[in-house]
């Protein structure tokens, strides 16, 4: 019964992906800038995004849910990437679907976007997280460049609230610094694996606001200001000004390399391939050299900013794997190589298989291999308003 059940989920799913679209996997394109792999064949690819379907994807009152290892939950960041995912593969029908499963949980305390914690019939945490909120903005635009219709003004509602309510300038310097969540953080903790700065691009361009260029620029700012000086390893959370941590006093936070930080390459790397941003070059080549020095098999699930193994390190998987593979797209073509390949051996363990690593896994594939392009079709006739 469950794996018709599975069948059915996955037919429904696929019901929107037959429209007319742009750009069809696998798409394989040369990226303009950097170094990317042939070693996943577009038929790994698929199978990895058909297994993320069948372990993550729920039904739910209608629409679609991207759940987490415990079935019961599901968060923003995971519908932002169920949507980036649907918009890359091209599945229109699963896209829409996990859209309005997103507007469904919209929230006053999250000013109006996705509360970050729910469950099919419920909301856990009526708050937000950034991360989660910017990946469907971006995922909005793939979306538009897809198939045209409405997904502009939808991006563009929340990349209204996100300027308007999750941005603040005055910590020092008139840097524009990201709230983790609209109600907290900011000046005193901010996640530098929320900072996208090409996403940001791509959203000053969908606009006409030159907000989201400063967005972008500031990034570097507060990647450099975290950033250890040799490895370039930078904590889960940090204040504006680089401390490990924050330096809120209420509860302490994690101030080294660990599951946050470890998708920081991921964000950072695509503006270095898609628009050779030197900054972006510069603090991927630091880390994905560090990372090429320990090699893909001997990575490990956290480090202390220095490099040191953190104490409770064990796992060999693919958040950390897959990251430095993306950031090491600055590095050379034989390190993209070793670390792709280590991606493929642990998708086919079966070990690493849990909600956060394979979503990543999925993401990370789509990178190395050209299949997560920079949306274009954004014309002067069609900025929003």
């Amino acid at each position: 019964m469950r794996n018709w059940v599975i069948l059915v989920v996955l037919f429904l799913f696929l019901g929107g992906c037959f429209s007319s679209q742009k750009r069809q996997f696998p798409q394989n394109v040369d990226y303009p800038y950097g170094y990317q792999t042939s070693v996943i064949h577009a038929d790994k690819i698929q199978n990895m995004y058909d297994k993320w379907k069948s372990l993550y994807l729920r039904s739910c009152n209608g629409m679609y849910r991207v759940c987490m290892t415990d079935t019961n939950r599901s968060i923003s960041e995971g519908i932002g990437y169920g949507m980036l995912l649907s918009a890359y593969f091209g599945e229109q029908g699963g896209f829409d679907s996990l859209f309005a499963f997103y507007k469904s949980k919209r929230t006053s305390k999250s000013h109006n976007l996705m509360a970050w914690d729910v469950t099919c019939v419920g909301i856990t945490d009526s708050g937000s997280a950034t991360d989660g909120d910017i990946d469907v903005a971006f995922a909005l635009i793939v979306a538009h460049c897809q198939w045209g219709e409405d997904y502009l003004a939808e991006a563009d509602s929340i990349l209204t609230i996100l300027k308007d309510d999750y941005f603040i300038d005055t910590c020092g310097s008139g840097i524009y610094v990201m709230k983790p969540g609209g109600h907290w953080g900011g000046c005193d903790r901010t996640d530098i694996s929320y900072y996208v700065p090409a996403y940001f691009l791509v959203f000053a361009e969908a606009t006409g606001d030159a907000f989201w260029n400063d967005v972008a620029d500031d990034a570097y700012a507060i990647l450099n200001n975290g950033a250890d000086a040799a490895t370039g390893l930078v904590p889960d959370w940090q204040s504006w000004d680089g401390v490990p941590g924050g330096t809120a006093v209420d509860w302490p936070l994690i101030n080294y390399y660990r599951y946050d930080a470890s998708r920081t390459p991921w964000r950072m790397a695509l503006d270095y391939i898609w628009n050779g941003d030197s900054n972006a070059q510069s603090w991927c080549f630091k880390i994905s050299d560090f990372a090429n020095s320990i090699g893909a098999a001997n990575i490990v699930d956290g480090y202390e900013l220095d490099g040191t193994p953190q104490d409770t390190a064990r796992w060999n998987n693919s958040p950390f794997v897959g990251g430095f593979a993306v950031g090491g797209m600055s590095h050379s073509q034989a390190m993209v190589d070793s670390f792709a390949s280590r991606l493929l051996y642990l998708d086919g363990t079966g070990e690493d298989d849990q909600y956060f690593n394979l979503c990543l896994r999925c993401l990370y594939v789509l990178v190395l291999t050209g299949n997560f392009w920079e949306p274009d079709g954004i014309t002067d006739s069609n900025k929003l308003d």
